[in-house]
């Protein structure tokens, strides 16, 4: 006598409980498009309008440098910022691999790579760095050099060589001329 179960060749199942799905690929020049637009209303809700996308953000290295000043101040870094800002922006969205356990072991040389690109434009324009970077889902953080932040008290703040980060949140409760110079009369 045959079981009804005896051939599982003829069988076939499929597994309806779990999903399947390739993973989208992720389209980054979007995506710091979105960033970019996310920290420009962050910044034109803490000083009031005056923050935007720098027009051909992130590929423009070579040709600022042959900018009259007045032109490098505007268009370095990742965001035109009012007249008077002390920063120039560098804007970072994702890079969620990066292990911020690891960074204080061994550095990152990814992150090391915005700070130096952020740095450079600050050399081009004469301004402060600040590198506000925000992984997927969790709060903005920026990276300015420590020595900027002399007197200056935080809850929460880490040193990353001559940088400190701080949550972009709390680094924007400071006072305005801590960001912006005094206008001269």
């Amino acid at each position: 006598m045959k079981n009804d179960f005896e051939d599982m060749d003829d069988f076939v199942t499929d597994d309806i409980l779990s999903k399947k799905t390739k993973t989208k690929k992720v389209d980054g020049k979007k995506k710091g498009n979105r960033t970019e637009l996310d920290l420009t209303k962050v910044l034109n809700t803490r000083f009031g309008d005056g923050f935007s996308r720098s027009v051909g953000s992130g590929n423009r290295w070579g040709q600022v440098n042959h900018l009259p000043k007045h032109a490098r101040e505007v268009f370095s870094g990742d965001l035109i910022v009012p007249q008077g800002f002390r920063f120039v922006i560098e804007s970072k969205g994702g890079y969620d691999a990066i292990d911020m356990s690891s960074v204080f072991v061994r550095g990152n040389s990814e992150l090391d790579g915005f700070l130096d690109q952020v740095t450079q434009d600050s050399k081009r324009c004469g301004r402060k760095p600040m590198l506000c970077w925000k992984k997927t889902r969790k709060p903005w953080l920026a990276f300015v050099h420590t020595k900027d932040l002399v007197g200056r008290t935080f809850k929460y703040k880490l040193q990353y060589g001559k940088w400190s980060v701080v949550a972009l949140e709390h680094l924007l409760k400071l006072e305005d001329d801590f960001f912006i110079e005094p206008e001269i009369s």
